[in-house]
């Protein structure tokens, strides 16, 4: 495929990915041929081509097909001008119509790989999945060589999460150069990766990782895909030790920081991947990336001031950040800060109205206050009420409300309410069995109290 052939698709690519027009329906009749002779002809025809290339530039797509429509009708044989037209009449949505231009250039220049390759555009903004199949084949047995053109297929495929056939077509491509290069190599191995493929993206990875003589940057990406396909493939310590490769060779990569944080973080070695991430964030101290995960892996090894320090420096940042008020609500609460805890999930409460059970949170955080404003939270449960009235942590909470207030009757049909929605929730029984002990009912409290032992100890053996 030549240079020029390239920079037309990939040029035509953009165009279509900027689709936003409404479909387009063109005169299927042509209008009257110029009388004038040949000359007449092609001074029309240049006139149609420049105001077609105007209306292109201009987004103005469903106009510059009309023209291409007329100029097509002048000169049916060429298959430039069939080309345009197939390329306007996508841009302008008429996907159909598009179809059968782009057919048509294929008929008449069967050697030119281009009119496929929009078919394969084509058929997918279509929803055809069997004709964006049908083209790749065709492709793959007329232009089986061209390993240019069936990688940029293949980064379309994948942009469109079409990964089992962007891993053929990325498989075309290798096969199409006998020494693809090692950015290729890496494409590959990450497309294997994603597409489950974990044995061949880590032998690929590693294959890379293993030649010295490539530029540390190329060594540590395949350092990276080789420590995530390990990880997928559930070897997640063999992983680490990729990983940490991966920023030893490239410490400039903040996501390979990441993925190590990530990775330590599933195998619950929190005090690690907090290493890591003060690491990485000593090397990127402005990244509101890492400070999320910084700020919840330090709660987890109850280091909460730096906890606390971190998850503030990201809602500075990210005012809106639902897991960062919740995290640092986390942490307010197990330092005892419940005025902490109030505030900054009433923050979120304000920023987020209908944030899930945004309400009950509240409320929650509101009962650990000393004292706690009964009627505040009762409220809070009343709102939590309307949006989510199945919601048996409603009940529950109010039930503690009645109960430290003295409405035991109250709190008995809130507690019975809450088991009635969540019966396998040990928690109201309990309660429930106290209650009754207090309101002189000892076998109804009983029963509370066994069918609470009856849920905690699980299903029979």
């Amino acid at each position: 495929m030549s240079s020029t052939g390239v920079r037309r698709f990939l040029a035509l690519c953009v165009e279509i990915a900027l689709l936003a027009a409404p479909a387009f329906a063109l005169p299927q009749a042509c209008p009257p041929i110029p009388t004038g002779g040949a000359a007449e002809v092609q001074s029309r025809l240049s006139q149609l081509e420049r105001a077609a290339q105007a209306d292109m530039e201009g987004h103005r797509f469903a106009e510059a097909a009309g023209e291409l429509r007329e100029a097509a009708c002048l000169a049916p044989q060429d298959p430039r001008i069939l080309y345009s037209l197939g390329v306007a009449q996508a841009a302008s949505g008429d996907f159909l119509s598009a179809r059968k231009s782009f057919e048509a250039v294929r008929q008449r220049e069967p050697g030119n790989p281009l009119p496929l390759a929009m078919l394969v555009r084509v058929g997918f903004s279509l929803g055809d999945i069997d004709g964006v199949k049908a083209s790749l084949r065709a492709l793959a047995a007329q232009f089986p060589h061209d390993g240019e053109l069936h990688a940029m297929l293949a980064q379309f495929l994948v942009q469109n999460k079409l990964l089992d056939l962007a891993l053929a077509e990325s498989l075309r491509a290798q096969q199409a150069d006998p020494h693809p290069s090692a950015q290729a190599s890496i494409e590959l191995a990450v497309l294997e990766n994603t597409v489950g493929a974990y044995d061949d993206a880590i032998r690929n990875a590693l294959w890379i990782g293993s030649q010295a003589g490539l530029p540390a940057s190329l060594r540590a990406s395949a350092a990276g895909v080789a420590g995530l396909s390990e990880e997928s493939a559930g070897h997640p310590e063999a992983a680490i030790p990729r990983l940490q490769e991966a920023i030893q060779l490239d410490p400039s990569q903040e996501n390979s920081y990441l993925a190590l944080a990530f990775l330590y973080e599933k195998l619950q070695k929190f005090g690690d991947a907090v290493a890591v991430l003060e690491q990485a964030r000593r090397r990127f101290p402005q990244s509101a990336a890492l400070l999320l995960p910084l700020g919840s892996n330090l709660v987890r090894v109850e280091r909460y001031p730096a906890a606390i320090t971190a998850l503030r420096q990201l809602l500075e940042q990210a005012p809106d950040d639902s897991d960062a008020h919740l995290r640092l609500a986390d942490a307010y609460r197990k330092t005892g800060n419940h005025a902490g805890e109030v505030q900054i999930l009433s923050d979120l409460e304000r920023r987020r109205p209908d944030y899930p059970s945004i309400h009950v949170l509240v409320a929650s955080a509101m009962l650990n206050q000393e004292p706690a404003d009964y009627a505040k939270v009762l409220d809070e449960l009343s709102l939590a009420e309307k949006s989510a009235p199945s919601d048996a942590q409603v009940f529950y909470l109010r039930a503690k409300v009645f109960l430290a207030t003295g409405q035991n009757e109250q709190a008995r049909l809130a507690l019975t309410r809450s088991i009635e929605l969540a019966p396998m929730d040990p928690s109201p029984y309990y309660r429930l069995g106290r209650l009754l002990l207090a309101m002189g009912q000892p076998k109804q409290a009983q029963e509370a109290f066994d069918r609470m032992h009856v849920i905690k100890s699980g299903p029979p053996q």
